[in-house]
């Protein structure tokens, strides 16, 4: 029943890329999110066990910013996005990556363990963009840009 009120709220706040003010997140939704043909060549390394619907959309996102792994795995410093998933988690390891540039994706922004984690993470200034898909969310921190939060809808899910 959660996840049902979850995804209304989510589909009736959210919005499609013509509600992006966001030139870096517009091309995103364009190219990417709102753009069934996109198909990269590009190989990105993900971690074992990611399964899910939204597995060729976030493979997408990765090959379009140009990142070649994501990883599951916080300690793994040289990778250039990571997957969150389990809790608990620390906030501060997270925005300590991402001041490093990195990207982190997080697991079903609305379920239970994680709601208060992306709740806190995208009041954090350090979090310049945060992108909302509902199965997950992608957090960024992008200099010169300012602060925006975009809750976008996701229609191959």
């Amino acid at each position: 029943m959660r996840f049902l009120l979850s995804y209304t709220y989510h589909f009736v706040v959210s919005n499609s890329r013509h509600g992006t003010h966001s030139p870096f997140v517009y091309a995103l939704a364009e190219k990417v999110i709102y753009n069934p043909s996109f198909k990269s060549a590009r190989y990105v390394d993900m971690p074992d066990g990611l399964t899910g619907k939204f597995m060729t959309l976030l493979r997408n996102i990765l090959a379009f910013w140009k990142l070649d792994r994501l990883s599951a795995d916080l300690e793994d410093h040289t990778a250039p996005a990571y997957w969150v998933d389990a809790p608990p988690i620390s906030e501060e390891s997270i925005l300590q990556h991402l001041h490093r540039g990195k990207v982190v994706f997080l697991h079903k922004p609305y379920a239970r363990k994680h709601r208060s984690l992306w709740q806190n993470l995208i009041a954090d200034e350090r979090v310049v963009v945060s992108i909302n898909l509902f199965y997950f969310g992608i957090l960024i921190h992008r200099s010169g840009q300012r602060k925006e939060d975009f809750l976008l809808r996701y229609p191959g899910i």
